[in-house]
């Protein structure tokens, strides 16, 4: 079973593996050992080594007719001496070549071959022709390369186990709370003590950490009283600064934004932000205007400023928000109905005539 839950079953794999084995074959003064071997010869057993379980051999012919063929040609196969599986599927490349390694024939064969029998040319070229070749040198070297395709059924894949999930926030939540252990410090708001930690605070506030570094009285008793901020909205704030989970941004995102500048949580800050925004409609758009402003946050105001500038008019002055605006941030006004304006939203209604007389 899978960390998230899902489950894929076995898996397995049929694959073709490849297996290549390469041998060459130097005889030196060919032409005496030509007139002093008869039949079959044959080369050391490759690759070398006791313990290799698959052994071949090459066959030479002197004379082809001992091999079925041509009594003027040469002979030249390849003879699966031992294999577990008792058979092999492979394709096979001889190569003839010179004493300074010019090749003189290559041919090539593809075949299922079975332990001690022959696989390769009945005439594999004229004895003259392979004898004139060879010259001055008289050196023969034969290069042999076997790739043997062996499949591979039903293997099972054994999947890398994956790590476990984080459970540093589900570990940091049983730090946060009236249960909370190990606190160092309390939190008095409204009336309502929070245990907390100085070092996660101070890592998540720069106001926390300058407040428990300065000599102030509430460091010396270890308790800090906070009396602008509802309980409810506290006790979210220190959620976050020590799992970086929020699960109340619908009810208080306006108020848990105040809380996150007053005490520098920029990423609180930024979660709030985009939550503003994301809801953001003609009846709450100036109440975020006005906090935009107040608390000088460029980047709120402007996508405010932006959703106003294309927004019914006579239903965003019919606000509460719209009507403590004109009563306390006139200047807000004047930037809305510019922002109109540009967007050429004012053309219809001749709205700017009426946002005036708000103002008065």
């Amino acid at each position: 079973m899978e960390p998230n839950g899902t489950n894929d079953g076995e898996t397995y794999v049929t694959s073709v593996r490849k297996t290549e084995y390469r041998y060459t074959w130097v005889i030196n003064n060919f032409s005496v050992w030509l007139e002093n071997v008869e039949g079959k010869q044959c080369s050391p057993q490759f690759p070398s080594g006791e313990q290799e379980p698959v052994k071949w051999c090459l066959n030479f012919y002197p004379n082809a007719s001992m091999a079925n063929g041509d009594e003027k040609c040469c002979s030249l196969f390849v003879e699966l001496v031992s294999s577990p599986k008792g058979k092999a599927s492979a394709t096979l490349e001889f190569t003839l070549a010179d004493a300074n390694g010019n090749p003189i024939l290559r041919r090539t064969c593809k075949h299922e071959i079975t332990v001690k029998s022959d696989w390769g040319f009945n005439n594999y070229i004229s004895r003259d022709n392979l004898l004139e070749k060879v010259k001055p040198g008289d050196t023969l070297v034969i290069k042999c390369k076997i790739t043997v395709h062996s499949t591979i059924v039903n293997e099972k894949l054994v999947k890398t186990p994956k790590p476990l999930p984080s459970s540093l926030a589900k570990d940091l939540k049983t730090l946060v709370g009236v249960d909370s252990k190990f606190g160092d410090v309390t939190i008095l708001v409204a009336g309502q003590r929070f245990p907390a930690h100085k070092c996660i605070l101070s890592a998540r506030s720069s106001v926390f950490s300058a407040m428990f570094e300065h000599q102030m009285q509430e460091t010396i008793e270890n308790c800090v009283s906070i009396d602008d901020i509802e309980p409810p909205v506290f006790e979210a704030l220190l959620g976050f600064i020590y799992t970086d989970e929020l699960t109340s941004l619908e009810t208080m995102a306006h108020a848990l934004y105040k809380a996150a500048d007053k005490y520098d949580v920029p990423t609180l800050k930024s979660h709030c932000r985009c939550h503003i925004l994301e809801k953001l409609s003609w009846e709450t758009a100036a109440e975020t205007l006005m906090l935009a402003d107040l608390y000088g946050d460029l980047e709120m105001k402007k996508h405010v400023l932006q959703f106003l500038s294309v927004s019914v008019v006579a239903k965003v002055t019919e606000t509460d928000g719209w009507k403590e605006m004109v009563r306390a941030c006139p200047h807000l006004v004047d930037e809305t109905i510019r922002a109109m304006a540009a967007k050429g939203a004012t053309t219809r209604q001749e709205p700017r005539i009426g946002l005036k007389s708000n103002i008065k």
